[in-house]
């Protein structure tokens, strides 16, 4: 057979190192060579032909399955006016969404609150509302102001209650469910406070073969503080050079969770830190790195807070004019931030994270180097605009795009520069680490990044996999 594949090589003018020769079979030999042949070269090392084998296979190629939810995806055509109409209807549909999650309850009979006002004293009641206000009594008990389209009402929470703490972190804004006690017409007494939540929906995967998810977020290109060598090594490495090649040609798809490049004028003293202070030039080089990811992958692509849209939620797709080389490519899928995509039976909700500040900011114990406690406050409340006008900015859109209808079977996120990885309902949580050094503005914050790693997740197995490229691979 090494004869057979020597012949074939110098028909078409290649010559093969011995290295190079005992990587090939019968099965791929002439697909690989021929692919080698266009490329010109005259000597065939082992790289070379490691490098082909992820993206020749054996037999026939894989075949994706995936699409883009474009019901919950914003399209650059989309505008708002930001009138006070615009914000009614985006809190009404909030409203209107998650309390219809609520209501699908069997032990919940919901009343609205001018009907419930009209009951007798101690009579058990169920309502809906969102948090207008949230104070304490002297006595140290949690009051709430909710209301819904009928009417408002205060809630009284015992704080001898035993969910107390977990009510304590009840945010302005939040839709839930309370199981109440009438005390009087003003007043209700809380016995249980319900969000609207998650089934626990575990999905059961049909695939054969191992096929990976990649994910990674916050390259920051432009900057000084770019970790351009760690990001070469993950080029070179999906590209099948590092000798991981099993799990390298098993990458079919990848997420870019925003934050592509550094920006311009994003945060205090950032034009010190700077290496390119064009943003055109920015997106440039980050375009020449991604063209060199294998074309078998699917790619997609959604933006951060340092990306050259609006900083509002939710953010439309970077525009065309700025990565025109990677608009043009048939693998690579340009999104709003958030997005879905369902990916091989998997409902992908794909968010950069600027939102979460909001918890971060009001729930005690959670810190950004726990983004994926955070993630699952924001899949309890199914909600991404948690907390309005906390940290984070929002557009009412024709469309509320930023309640969580569906019910993700895999979340992945950025933005704190922080790696995690949870499940939550049989959701699993990827949040990704970053390709930038720490900064000043993060030295002063006192938060300390991960870098440089990739989340690997297996569609067939539900395994968590994270390549860093400073050590070794391991499941998580």
């Amino acid at each position: 057979m090494d004869t057979e594949i020597i012949n074939y090589a110098k028909s078409k003018k290649l010559i093969i190192t011995e290295a190079a020769l005992t990587l090939l079979d019968s099965n791929n030999y002439k697909q690989i060579i021929d692919k080698l042949a266009e490329q010109e070269k005259i000597f065939v090392s082992p790289e070379d032909i490691k490098k082909e084998m992820i993206t020749t296979p054996d037999n026939k190629p894989y075949i994706k399955h995936f699409r883009i939810m474009e019901e919950y995806s914003l399209k650059n055509k989309n505008y708002s006016q930001g009138t006070v109409e615009d914000f009614h209807k985006l809190f009404l549909d909030k409203y209107n969404t998650l309390s219809g999650i609520i209501k699908q309850r069997i032990d919940f009979e919901h009343t609205t609150i001018a009907d419930a006002k009209k009951l007798t004293k101690n009579k058990q009641v169920d309502i809906i509302g969102m948090v207008y206000e949230k104070k304490y009594s002297k006595n140290g008990n949690l009051i709430l102001t909710v209301d819904d389209p009928t009417g408002k009402i205060n809630l009284v929470i015992l704080k001898n209650q035993k969910n107390f703490e977990e009510y304590n972190s009840i945010l302005l804004d939040n839709v839930l469910g309370f199981k109440c006690t009438i005390l009087s017409q003003d007043m209700f007494i809380v016995n249980e406070a319900l969000y609207p939540d998650m089934p626990t929906t575990k999905i059961k995967s049909d695939l054969k073969d191992d096929i990976y998810l990649a994910a990674i977020a916050d390259t920051h290109v432009g900057s000084k503080l770019f970790l351009e060598k760690e990001f070469i090594k993950f080029i070179d490495w999906i590209n099948g050079t590092d000798g991981d090649t099993e799990i390298v040609k098993n990458i079919k798809y990848l997420i870019i969770a925003g934050d592509l490049v550094d920006g311009i004028g994003v945060y205090p003293s950032q034009y010190e830190e700077l290496a390119i202070q064009d943003i055109f030039k920015q997106y440039e080089l980050f375009e020449e790195y991604i063209l060199q990811i294998p074309k078998d992958i699917e790619i997609f692509i959604i933006p951060g807070n340092h990306d050259a849209v609006r900083l509002s939620d939710p953010q439309p797709p970077i525009p065309e004019m700025l990565l025109p080389r990677l608009s043009k490519q048939k693998n690579i899928h340009l999104l709003g931030s958030p997005a879905w995509v369902d990916i091989e039976g998997y409902k992908t909700l794909i968010y950069h994270g600027a939102a979460l500040h909001g918890i971060y900011s009001t729930i005690k114990d959670i810190p950004m180097s726990k983004p994926d406690l955070a993630i699952k406050e924001i899949l309890k409340r199914r909600d991404l605009m948690p907390q309005f006008g906390s940290k984070q900015t929002f557009i009412p859109m024709e469309k509320n795009l930023l309640t969580i209808n569906e019910v993700p079977n895999i979340y992945i996120g950025g933005d704190v520069h922080h790696h995690a990885y949870g499940i939550y309902k049989e959701c699993h949580i990827i949040n990704t680490s970053c390709w930038q050094s720490i900064t000043k503005y993060q030295i002063e914050q006192g938060h300390m990044p991960t870098y440089s790693k990739i989340m690997l997740f297996n569609l067939k197995t539900q395994k968590m996999i994270q390549k860093d490229f400073h050590l070794e691979t391991e499941e998580i």
